[in-house]
């Protein structure tokens, strides 16, 4: 089965990239009309409950959605991947998000 196939369908505008103000800070917008922020709400919640002991990925590996220009994005945004942090049957998360 493929995981795209179950994807919420694209509704509304949405766009999502990267700012550099005062040179050296970068900020990230996130900007839609409500029918797409909708539509990335539920492309947040579709990662948060999948199961991925339902796919043929290797356990350790983590389950993510790719968001391209053109396709699920406006063509004012940059590439996008959401990553759901914890990895499959092992439950860890990335080095950088464990507390000690």
């Amino acid at each position: 089965m493929d995981r795209k196939e179950n994807y919420p369908l694209k509704t509304g505008k949405i766009d999502i990239f990267p700012k550099v103000e005062d040179g050296n800070v970068i900020t990230v917008t996130i900007i839609g009309d409500p029918k797409g922020l909708r539509y990335l709400a539920e492309l947040l919640n579709y990662l948060a409950e999948f199961d991925p002991k339902k796919t043929k990925a290797p356990n350790g590996s983590r389950e993510h959605i790719h968001l391209h220009v053109g396709e699920q994005l406006g063509i004012h945004s940059c590439e996008v991947e959401i990553c759901r942090a914890d990895a499959k049957n092992t439950g860890e998360l990335p080095e950088f998000m464990r507390t000690e």
